[in-house]
């Protein structure tokens, strides 16, 4: 997750109170010592039940919810967790508020001194819902919007979404919680991201997460936008990013699954301020790259524990076989423990890139192309720009 706002301006919003706890310094301290642990992120799918049909959903999420873990068995995962102290609990789908005990969870989670999210499609947030999630307990909700009414509701498939979801979004906000978008990009709705964020702008919603592509579940290659397109989006991401903030708006934008994106910004920073590049850089070191497998955990309705929300078809172990902590912090599976060296394994682009040790490429997508350790196809950055460092 590449915080563009807080690279290009020293600032950031949610991402500074959720996860590393800024203390006002532009590397804080808690970001560094959760960069040297294995104390992951861990997104947990806690149901595959969902009330819309996504193109694009990565869990293939329909109306089933056979065999997923039960009330007591989630109870221990948290307890667990909160014996490892992780950093953060981010609820997923399927749709999660359609599980009936997720306030109950979210509470018992809060009462064991763990922080909890919700990621969430926002249409079933009615203002009631609102004040149950920020009662459960809940720091921040994010909704999924993938483009304005027309585009979103064909995404999503099912008429009217939009305007469900958005409605959801800003229910949230009003209740107090902390709010913001995920919106995958693909080649079908790129062009709507510029609409998206100036509604957001408008409307005081203070994170935009712009997720890019990882082909898993119900997406593939096909829908995926080419490398131009995706540098020109980081460009003029990078120059939004500056203009939100000098208009004194504090939505954050964000990217996610393309770590390449921070070397990009800081390679454009360097152009018009070495310093700030030089410290973009540092701040890369503790939050940039792909951390799945490291800082970054997956475990599903069923379970399964898995390198991140997208890898489905690796599975590292079961929760009903063996706590979480042990799987994650004495692993035997082979993936994780090359996933937390890959610097040793990359090859090809990835393999002499100069800026490998924070960045690495999305080692999933480059799986979903043919090759692990090789390319990661969505790389834009040139030949001239890998080939040693410049900041």
């Amino acid at each position: 997750m590449i915080s563009i706002t807080k690279m290009v301006t020293g600032e950031a919003t949610v991402s500074g109170k959720i996860t590393y706890e800024g203390d006002g310094s532009y590397v804080p301290k808690k970001l560094v010592e959760l960069s040297k642990s294995f104390k992951p992120v861990v997104v947990w799918n806690i149901t595959k039940a969902c009330n819309l049909r996504c193109v694009h959903c990565y869990a293939s999420a329909d109306s089933g919810t056979s065999g997923e873990l039960t009330t007591e068995e989630c109870k221990a995962v948290i307890d667990d967790l909160a014996n490892m102290k992780v950093p953060l609990i981010l609820f997923s789908g399927g749709e999660p508020l359609l599980r009936k005990d997720l306030f109950e969870l979210a509470s018992y989670a809060k009462e064991k001194g763990l922080k909890c999210a919700l990621s969430t499609n926002g249409t079933l947030i009615t203002p009631e819902v609102a004040e149950r999630i920020r009662d459960a307990g809940f720091v921040y909700v994010g909704v999924s919007i993938d483009g304005m009414p027309e585009t979103n509701d064909k995404f999503r498939g099912v008429k009217g979404a939009f305007e469900k979801a958005f409605e959801g979004l800003l229910n949230a906000r009003d209740a107090g919680l902390l709010t913001g978008i995920r919106f995958t990009v693909t080649k079908f709705n790129i062009k709507d991201v510029p609409a998206v964020l100036d509604l957001l702008a408008e409307n005081e919603i203070p994170r935009f997460c712009l997720y890019h592509l990882v082909p898993s579940g119900r997406a593939d290659f096909s829908y995926d936008i080419n490398l131009k397109e995706r540098r020109e989006l980081l460009d003029w991401l990078f120059d939004k990013a500056i203009e939100l903030h000098d208009e004194g708006c504090k939505t954050e934008i964000l990217t996610v699954d393309n770590p390449c994106d921070g070397v990009y910004v800081c390679l454009k920073l360097k152009e018009i301020d070495e310093d700030l590049a030089s410290k973009a850089f540092e701040f890369l070191k503790f939050r940039g790259g792909d951390r799945s497998g490291a800082q970054l955990a997956n475990i599903d309705m069923h379970g399964n524990v898995h390198p991140n929300q997208f890898w489905w078809d690796h599975t590292c172990g079961n929760v009903r076989k063996e706590k979480f902590s042990e799987i994650w912090l004495n692993p035997r599976d082979e993936l994780l423990i090359k996933l937390r060296n890959k610097t040793k394994y990359l090859r090809g682009k990835c393999g002499r890139c100069a800026y490998k040790d924070v960045c690495g490429g999305f080692r999933l997508r480059a799986l979903r192309a043919g090759d692990l350790w090789g390319d990661d196809p969505d790389c834009y950055l040139r030949e001239e720009e890998i080939r040693h460092r410049m900041i």
